[in-house]
């Protein structure tokens, strides 16, 4: 569904514009930018590391972009091929399109991109929204996935309501209100500056997800046959943590499960477990 995800013309310029700039400054590690045709949007997708090696796919969380994984690409890219997608519909450079997530176009989004990048099977690592896209795929898709790691995890228990209101609220004081809600989210996590200026820059000129995101069913969760990782942060204020655990546990034992202690909805110092979560699995494979 087509759909006016930024608030001004204006305001999507802008926006890209500080994105890209952002990607002219990234020297850290070589990469490629493409934009990959699919059949839901045209996908932009920054691909680091050696084509030979595995395919690791990372997706952002909302309101968010692929440079939410630019400081961590040191963590993968000797063991994978890394793919940074932008989710189709948020602020980044893909197709300002947004999926329906009640229908079949997040899936159709993920197979189609697949298929264009010529991935049969690909690990994964989400962060929240994404972590629902991959979760959403993975469970339609089980033989297309290495395993998969989460940082938080949509749509495994209900969203908290008082988030909403509360984030509601906030959004009508301005910058205070942005500020109060950015601790809100963020927690006790040391966030770096430019975070921060790229979240007040959307409040003021993108239109965030409003739709809920489907649940998981008890059915879909069993399909999943490979190794699952997830974090959560015990005050998370967006995601029930603790049953989001307890969900998972009942449903994947086998499944390595971290609910962190004073902590948020940002997980920003995981990176390395991941690796080695993935690595392991990899290296398991000689």
């Amino acid at each position: 569904m087509a759909q006016n995800i930024y608030k001004t013309e204006a305001g999507r310029r802008i926006i890209e514009a500080v994105y890209e700039g952002r990607l002219a400054g990234y020297s850290a590690y070589p990469f490629e930018q493409m934009f990959v045709p699919t059949k839901i949007a045209r996908t932009h997708v920054l691909r680091f590391g050696d084509p030979e090696n595995p395919p690791l796919i990372l997706l952002h969380g909302s309101v968010s972009n692929s440079a939410a994984w630019l400081g961590n690409i040191a963590d993968f890219i000797d063991i994978f091929c890394v793919y940074c997608v932008d989710i189709p519909g948020e602020p980044g450079l893909s197709e300002p399109h947004r999926c329906q997530l009640h229908s079949e176009e997040p899936n159709e989004w993920l197979v189609s991109l697949f298929a264009s990048l010529h991935i049969k099977r690909a690990y994964f690592a989400s962060m929240s929204l994404g972590s629902w896209y991959a979760l959403n795929f993975a469970v339609r898709n089980p033989d297309t996935v290495a395993a998969l790691s989460m940082l938080t995890a949509g749509g495994l228990v209900p969203a908290k309501a008082s988030f909403i209101w509360q984030a509601a609220l906030f959004m009508l004081l301005g910058q205070r209100g942005q500020k109060m809600l950015s601790r809100l989210v963020y927690h006790k996590a040391e966030v770096p500056p430019e975070v921060l200026e790229f979240q007040a820059l959307t409040a003021k000129h993108f239109n965030s997800v409003l739709e809920a995101l489907p649940i998981f069913t008890d059915e879909h969760l069993r399909r999943i046959n490979f190794p699952v990782q997830f974090f959560g942060g015990e005050c998370d204020a967006l995601i029930d943590s603790v049953k989001t655990a307890e969900r998972l546990r009942h449903l994947l034992p086998s499944a390595d499960i971290h609910v962190l202690k004073d902590t948020g909805h940002a997980i920003i110092d995981k990176f390395s477990d991941i690796k080695d979560f993935l690595a392991s699995i990899e290296q398991s494979k000689s």
